[in-house]
């Protein structure tokens, strides 16, 4: 059974220091990386969905299906052109103090999707966003994963879902 969500929960805020202080642990980062590399996947996207399964925050495939949607503008249009051209400046001495600029517009960035995410929760119905009674890490990252091409397997799901659950 799900309940109404407290906007004292929904705070950007909260999320944003967590998956920062989640960022910092090499492995899980390089795993978010595999998946981003190898499945198309988009990293904040996935701490999102670990994030709001801890908070026991169940959230359904339309749901989900409604966050996607809404950030492919801002993804397509903002973020990945700046991670291309940063990609594109590494190793070229000349371009270390812009790439280091183009580091930290990317960063303020991925904070301007996390805002745009939380608008799209707060206007979620219990019956697509709701509080459960224990931990959704899982499932959440299974809705999440589901169209990744090529397939993530059930296994690698569970992996992540431990190191988020950390």
């Amino acid at each position: 059974m799900t309940t109404l969500v407290s906007p004292d929960l929904l705070k950007v805020d909260n999320f944003w220091a967590w998956a920062l202080a989640q960022w910092s642990d090499p492995i899980l980062a390089a795993e978010m990386m595999a998946l981003q590399e190898g499945h198309d996947c988009v990293v904040l996207e996935l701490l999102l969905m670990g994030w709001l399964g801890r908070q026991h925050l169940a959230i359904s495939s339309a749901a989900h299906g409604r966050l996607v949607e809404m950030a492919v503008p801002w993804l397509e249009g903002v973020v990945i052109p700046l991670r291309h051209t940063r990609r594109a400046w590494r190793g070229i001495v000349a371009r270390a103090s812009e790439r280091q600029k183009l580091q930290s517009l990317e960063l303020k960035c991925e904070y301007a999707l996390a805002e745009l995410y939380f608008r799209t929760l707060e206007l979620m119905e219990p019956s697509e966003l709701g509080m459960v009674g224990e931990s959704r890490v899982i499932d959440n990252l299974g809705i999440a994963l589901a169209s990744a091409a090529p397939p993530v397997d059930v296994e690698r799901i569970r992996a992540l879902g431990a190191l988020l659950s950390k």
